[in-house]
């Protein structure tokens, strides 16, 4: 079985963006932290008429991510040996900084476990710098339009593979919704060449939700521009769901959904080059699902198929 594993890679020509970490003007921030009073888009008296129109598939789907996905921010504190070259030698000194990600998770059970991105709860590059050392790691998640925050753990994560789980303590938290993983077919089955597969099709239609910007979860539409493209990075495979569906800087770990509402992928980069535009890419389900499993944390999550 060929070893397949997603990271965030870079072509000749083309970089591929890291979508988790922004930093917002502070005009900005004293905007979007105003706190307002809404249901997610819908007046509570309404959202029963979305529901009973199947030709407001989208609105219920936002609905229904938005209530279960969250704002993420990160702070950094950081420290590495830097070695200082003179005419008259070599000498090293301790290098102290600190950074912040803005960023998306969502919620996969009620529990209060939620996935997001290795690169969300990492900062790049960390192991090219000598003796390089996370001295602290902030991570707080927030809804929609609330400045209310929780403190949220980080469980593990790969950076090889760019996800990461994260949780928060159920408990602070009243009516805690969580999404379902559509349960797409691993190419690597021996199911997917089968009528019994589950896949994506050209044009399906998916939404993305993000912490777009840093301004606050928002929501874009689009296709599935292709069902799964494979990268090969020096021999290693990566695989992606294509989409046109607008990625932004701050839409790391935000979910990509079909038209059921059930997660299909989760955004992890976009192409960014000249004259290239729609171009995001996002893990699929099933490894987010392996991975899931793959910790033997004992972590329960919704399939549906």
């Amino acid at each position: 079985m060929k070893r397949k594993i997603f990271i965030v890679v870079t072509f000749i020509g083309i970089s591929l963006s890291l979508v988790g970490c922004s930093s917002i003007a502070d005009t900005i921030n004293a905007i979007t932290n105003k706190t307002i009073d809404v249901t997610y888009g819908l007046d509570t008296n309404t959202f029963d008429a979305y529901i009973s129109d199947s030709g407001n598939d989208t609105v219920v789907n936002a609905a229904i991510a938005l209530s279960s996905t969250v704002e993420v921010t990160v702070d950094f504190e950081y420290s590495y040996t830097q070695v200082v070259y003179t005419p008259f030698g070599s000498s090293s000194k301790t290098v102290s900084g600190s950074a912040e990600s803005l960023a998306t998770a969502f919620f996969i059970n009620a529990d209060g476990y939620l996935m997001t991105n290795a690169h969300v709860v990492t900062l790049e590059d960390d192991e090219s710098l000598s003796n390089f050392t996370y001295d602290s790691v902030d991570v707080k998640i927030n809804y929609a339009d609330s400045n209310t925050t929780f403190p949220a753990d980080i469980i593990t994560y790969d950076q090889s593979l760019d996800l990461a789980i994260i949780k928060v303590d159920p408990t602070l938290i009243d009516n805690l919704q969580y999404l379902t993983f559509y349960d797409l077919t691993d190419p690597d089955s021996s199911l997917y060449n089968t009528t019994d597969a589950i896949k994506l099709f050209y044009g399906e239609p998916v939404i993305a939700v993000g912490n777009a910007n840093g301004y606050g979860l928002s929501v874009s539409s689009g296709v599935v521009s292709a069902p799964l493209r494979y990268f090969d990075d020096n021999g290693t495979v990566v695989e992606a769901i294509q989409t046109d569906t607008a990625v932004n800087s701050g839409n790391s770990g935000g979910p990509l959904l079909n038209k059921y509402g059930y997660v299909v992928g989760i955004i992890s980069f976009k192409v960014v080059a000249e004259g290239t535009e729609n171009l995001g890419y996002a893990i699929p389900s099933y490894v987010m699902m392996n991975y899931i499993d793959s910790q033997n944390l004992n972590i329960t999550y919704q399939v549906a198929s």
